[in-house]
């Protein structure tokens, strides 16, 4: 039989074939009609579609609205930049009911502001010598009142001071690659610091543009192209950056933490382009793998061999400091009886006891004094603790104090406490070290790695007051360790670290990584 006499004959009774023909005859021999209805459904269900995605359209607004709020006041009232004008076009100073909204709002915002007050009271004392070989807190109206109206002033009409004044070291050349710096916040701090570094060194070479999440709680940085994606804020929020900047080198400091996923959202964007990617893991977290990464770049060794064995595109470049700013001058009178600790007193690093080992020191020798430099959540907690243990007037707290503040700050004191229970690398060390100080504290991170050994290092409370406590009273030790760091942090010059982000740069992209061509290459001194 062939197929077409097969398909002429009759069905039998039961089989598909009659049950198809009787479903045909049911429908009224209109098989369009029953189309037309499941079409008329397809069509209801896009609808309905569409407007759920609207609706999440819509959601997703209103929650990029309200992190937007969050970040205002959770992230320290972000930088101000909304004024009203008059007709003429004078700007005008923020309205006093800005700061009566931020009072009245729920949330962190009040605590917030009393935190600053106080912290610019706390602020506003130093200790100076008592005339009888000890120390004793001498309150400073002046110095209280510019504290507040720093923090204040820029809250209320506006005024913001400079945190950061970006100064390039040469005139940009004609044509430059366009670099997209993603950092969580450009607060006061060593990955701040490292943007800053680079737009000075590297900036004629690279245009360099910074998105962030938080701006400064208080002040501005000048000299700094920064654009604002609140955390929280979709991936479309990066991609609309991107499409706008256009980089060519999307470089990423990354530090995990609460902040990873405003940096999936940053990395998913800057993957769709055609930008290259490079990844800075500057504390001590697991890098944020993925392979559009050209090259990962960790801070110290501790954190690659602790956190990234494995990662074979990755270089190890310690953050640089500038030598001659913090070698520059002799140590202040009384610096001998003076230990100093510079951190942003948060927990990142620190924690609530970190002060405890300083106020040991001072119960067992009452002849030194602490400069405790630095703002944060945890400024008013160390506070409270030297007072209940009645030893107040040895502390003195500077809250926090701007980048240019720092070298004279550092020529106070001699021995450079660091009681840190987390640390990458921490810049603020070898700064001392370049001013010729001792240095004493945890034996944790990256410090035994900048140091070159564990002789001043602790486990221990108890055993870090002790390393302190013998320090101050040997002065030759003091003073030879004090060389011996000296003579070490050059190990850490800025040149050194410019230099090879320079290569990192260049290589990634292409280009000729000789920062001076026709030029001998650069010798470091003292060779070793």
């Amino acid at each position: 039989m062939t197929p077409d006499h097969l398909a002429r004959t009759p069905a039998r009774p039961g089989s598909a074939a009659a049950g198809e023909g009787r479903a045909e005859e049911a429908a009224g021999g209109a098989p369009d009609a029953a189309v037309e209805a499941l079409r008329a459904q397809v069509a209801g269900l896009e609808r309905q579609t569409a407007a759920l995605l609207e609706g999440q359209a819509a959601l997703a607004a209103q929650l990029a609205a309200m992190q937007e709020h969050a970040n205002l006041v959770g992230h320290m009232v972000q930088q101000i930049h909304g004024r009203r004008s008059l007709a003429g076009g004078i700007p005008l100073p923020l309205p006093l009911r800005r700061l009566g909204e931020l009072i009245a709002a729920p949330g962190p915002s009040w605590r917030y502001l009393t935190e600053l007050a106080q912290s610019g009271i706390i602020a506003g004392a130093e200790v100076v010598p008592d005339g009888r070989g000890g120390w004793r807190l001498r309150r400073r109206p002046v110095a209280t009142a510019r504290h507040l109206a720093r923090d204040f002033g820029g809250l209320i009409f506006g005024l913001q001071p400079v945190v950061y004044r970006v100064r390039p070291h040469h005139p940009p050349l004609a044509v430059r690659p366009r670099v997209l710096h993603v950092i969580p916040n450009v607060y006061v701090g060593g990955s701040t610091q490292l943007v800053v570094d680079l737009l000075e060194r590297l900036g004629h070479r690279y245009e360099m543009q910074v998105v962030t999440a938080g701006l400064p709680p208080v002040g501005r940085h000048e000299g700094m192209v920064l654009h604002h994606v609140p955390l929280g804020s979709p991936r479309a929020a990066f991609d609309n950056l991107l499409a706008s900047v256009r980089p060519d080198l999307v470089h990423f400091h990354y530090w995990g933490e609460g902040d990873q996923p405003w940096y999936e959202a940053a990395l998913a964007a800057a993957r769709a382009t055609p930008a290259v990617l490079v990844e800075n893991v500057n504390t001590p977290v697991p890098p944020l793998r993925d392979e559009a990464i050209r090259t990962y770049v960790f801070v110290s060794d501790y954190i690659r061999r602790q956190f990234a064995p494995d990662v074979a595109n990755g270089i190890v470049v310690h953050p640089g400091i500038d030598l001659d700013r913090f070698s520059a001058g002799a140590f202040e009178p009384g610096a001998e009886d003076t230990i100093g600790m510079v951190y942003r007193l948060d927990p990142d690093k620190l924690d609530a006891d970190s002060i405890l080992p300083l106020i040991d020191v001072v119960r067992r020798r009452p002849s030194t004094r602490v400069i405790v430099v630095g703002g944060g959540t945890l400024l008013p907690v160390f506070h409270a603790r030297t007072r209940e243990a009645g030893v107040r007037g040895n502390f003195e707290f500077t809250g926090v104090v701007p980048f240019d503040a720092l070298p004279a700050l550092y020529r106070r004191f001699r021995l450079f406490v660091a009681p840190v229970v987390r640390e990458s690398f921490g810049q603020v060390t070898p700064f001392g070290m370049a001013a010729g100080q001792a240095v004493a504290g945890y034996r944790v991170g990256a410090l035994p790695e900048i140091l070159g050994g564990e002789e001043t290092l602790a486990a221990s409370r108890d055993a870090l007051a002790d390393i302190v406590v013998s320090l101050l009273n040997d002065r030759e030790r003091l003073a030879a360790l004090g060389a011996a760091n000296r003579t070490r942090a050059p190990m850490f010059a800025l040149d050194g670290m410019i230099a090879a982000y320079g290569r990192i740069y260049a290589e990634a992209l292409g280009l000729d990584a000789d920062l001076m061509p026709g030029f001998p290459p650069a010798r470091l001194y003292p060779e070793v």
